[in-house]
């Protein structure tokens, strides 16, 4: 394949630095990343444009027309949706990057997430595949309300992740139809039945998965167990691996796990406590988000079965189901 052709000169300039676009976007992620506990109004600020960035996607195909009356190239609309497809991608990479639990589901989600936005950038198959093939392109446009959604809803809106994950998949849904229709474009009348059926499986899937979607602004930060806890001081104490079966029917152990999440937002987690893989103990914990170190939550868990030998497994879970963090430790 050969990459796209140089749009009149107009364009030029863009067409030659087109691809700092990604890399800037990344960057704003990064930055709001960091300042969306401290200063949330910047990162609110950035996050904002990104629903409005793929709704103005949406009119694509009414820019091309237009682009087609008008004395302008319609290669010029077709670097605007790439733009904006980057903007999304790259913006909210950062956020998922930081907050995947690459031991489980969440890495396949991850990595897709930086495939699509690798392809946004390579112009042979972005320009000569994505936006030739209608379903592709709304493919991407569902993707990037998907993730922006994620990441926007919790810090402007205040949703707990539970609330986010709905909205984003009712978005996902929404965006996706254009895809499935023209993917069963030679089905006639049928397509757009069957293509409102496929966009609310496809929602349902989402939700059905939830625990390989990562919550994109909530996150565990250097969790631990251990024996003890000072209460007063909400501090830990050191961390183990492992514990000896006497010592843990005596005091019971301490799952630590400081949540960081966006100022303001008030969140409901748990705590499943797993021997050999089977769910034992459910703890429930409320947190409130802002602290820059993380809401200091942690469970105390007493009762253990008769023979508590083995690997445990602390999963530090959502509301909705969402996976936050691992702990392991061996008693023996």
């Amino acid at each position: 394949m050969s990459e796209a052709p140089a749009p009149a000169p107009v364009m030029a300039r863009w067409h030659r630095w087109r691809h700092l676009l990604a890399v800037l976007s990344f960057a704003a992620g990064v930055a709001s990343f960091l300042l969306f506990e401290r200063q949330e109004k910047v990162a609110q600020a950035l996050v904002v444009l990104l629903p409005l960035s793929w709704l103005l996607a949406m009119a694509e195909p009414w820019l091309q027309r237009l682009a087609h009356r008008l004395p302008m190239s319609p290669l010029a609309v077709g670097y605007m949706v790439q733009g904006l497809h980057q903007e999304s991608f790259f913006f909210t990479l950062p956020f998922f990057l930081a907050t995947t639990t690459w031991l489980s589901g969440q890495a396949f989600f991850t990595g897709l997430l930086a495939l699509l936005a690798l392809g946004s950038m390579i112009d042979p198959f972005y320009f000569n595949w994505v936006l030739k093939r209608r379903w592709a392109l709304w493919a991407f446009h569902a993707a990037a309300a998907f993730i922006t959604l994620l990441a926007a809803a919790p810090m402007l809106w205040q949703l707990r992740t539970a609330q986010s994950l709905m909205l984003a998949a009712a978005g996902l849904a929404l965006v996706s139809l254009p895809a499935w229709s023209a993917a069963l474009v030679r089905l006639g009348a049928l397509r757009w039945p069957l293509a409102l059926a496929a966009a609310t499986l496809l929602a349902g899937a989402v939700l059905e998965l939830r625990g390989a979607v990562p919550p994109a602004t909530l996150w565990v930060n250097r969790a631990l167990m251990t024996q003890a806890v000072d209460i007063a001081a909400k501090q830990p104490g050191p961390a183990l691996q492992a514990v000896d079966a006497a010592a843990l029917h005596q005091q019971g152990l301490y799952a630590w796990t400081p949540i960081r999440a966006p100022r303001g937002l008030d969140e409901r987690i748990e705590h499943l406590w797993l021997h050999r893989g089977q769910v034992v103990d459910r703890i429930p914990i409320e947190i409130h988000g802002g602290r820059e170190e993380g809401y200091r939550a942690w469970t105390h868990k007493q009762a253990f079965p008769a023979e508590p030998q083995g690997d445990w497994e602390v999963r530090v879970v959502t509301e909705g189901g969402q996976l936050l963090g691992l702990l392991h430790f061996t008693v023996h």
